[in-house]
């Protein structure tokens, strides 16, 4: 069962920031389940005109995204501006993604969608805290999160946001970090998760109002040669440990070393540390009557010479 889990949200952006900064090959593991994430929705018949990439980092995802669907406006949202800043620099006023940028603000200034397409341009970046998006109810058809499960604090808000701005008909396509990640590497545990398990992911998407949810897991076994290697590049994954109750200052030279030499004792016959990680895929619906806030139900009129159908809200 998923609960809100004891994460400081400071922490989080702080050390999002941090990762900004990291050598874009560091990125390897998001790059690698991003590809895997593209190659699904291959199989998945959809024409959005508007995208919402939670989590999106320096915007990799973003762009890919864009590329695949030239024709949507795609917005990457990320709780690290300097991420952001470094993802793409500002438009110029000339530019194709300033007039996005300006349509954006249009947008997010309205109290209800606008039918107006979005121009044309490259993806807009935007600094939000998906646990409540700046964005109008019902306003994107595609809501894509590549490996930014653990950064939520509170998961079933993060959901129930999710479900408030996609619209009817809209697809949902997630990845996540599930329990088994980097389980039995020495030193790893008191840092990391929870990770989700993908049931629970699974029963959360259906109680938030999605609809025929898929979740399947993979496990991919990955070995280093040299520890250091190991921490850089999950340290560019996860970040630090964002607990709140983590232990505050700097570890010091001597903690990294002991950390470095639990691992190197872990090598295999191999001579490479294993780690070991699952990875979650999963996708849902948004049905195409949407669930009303508690106490409302939809309610369909249809004229008695049948020239028309209305829907409206009654209470239960």
């Amino acid at each position: 069962m998923l609960e809100p889990c004891d994460l400081d949200r400071k922490a989080v952006r702080l050390q999002a920031d941090r990762r900004a900064s990291s050598p874009l090959e560091r990125d390897f593991i998001a790059r690698e389940v991003q590809g895997r994430m593209l190659e699904r929705l291959d199989f998945v018949r959809l024409d959005p005109s508007r995208i919402l990439d939670v989590g999106c980092g320096r915007g990799a995802g973003s762009v890919a995204l864009a590329a695949r669907y030239p024709q949507a406006l795609c917005l990457g949202v990320d709780l690290s501006p300097v991420a952001l800043r470094h993802g793409r620099p500002d438009p110029a006023p000339n530019r194709p993604g300033a007039r996005l940028a300006g349509w954006l603000r249009q947008t997010l200034g309205r109290s209800a969608p606008t039918p107006v397409a979005p121009p044309a341009g490259p993806p807009a970046l935007l600094a939000a805290d998906t646990h409540r998006l700046p964005l109008p109810d019902a306003c994107v058809d595609l809501i894509w999160s590549n490996l930014a499960w653990h950064q939520f604090a509170d998961p079933l808000a993060v959901l129930a946001e999710w479900y408030r701005v996609i619209r009817p008909g809209g697809l949902l396509m997630l990845s996540a970090f599930g329990v088994d990640t980097l389980r039995g590497l020495p030193g790893a545990a008191p840092g990391l998760g929870p990770f989700p398990d993908m049931h629970d992911i699974g029963d959360a998407l259906v109680s938030a109002g999605f609809a025929e949810p898929v979740m399947d897991a993979e496990r991919i076994a990955l070995g280093y040669r040299a520890p250091d290697d190991l921490i850089a590049e999950w340290r560019a994954a996860l970040g630090g440990n964002p607990r709140a109750d983590r232990r505050r200052g700097l570890a010091g030279r001597a903690a990294y070393q002991r950390a470095l030499d639990a691992l190197a004792a872990h090598r295999d016959a191999e001579g490479l540390i294993p780690a070991g990680l699952e990875l979650i895929h999963g996708h849902a619906w948004c049905p195409p009557q949407k669930r009303l806030p508690a106490g409302l139900a939809p309610v369909r009129f249809i004229n008695r010479n049948g020239a028309g159908v209305a829907d409206r809200p009654r209470g239960e």
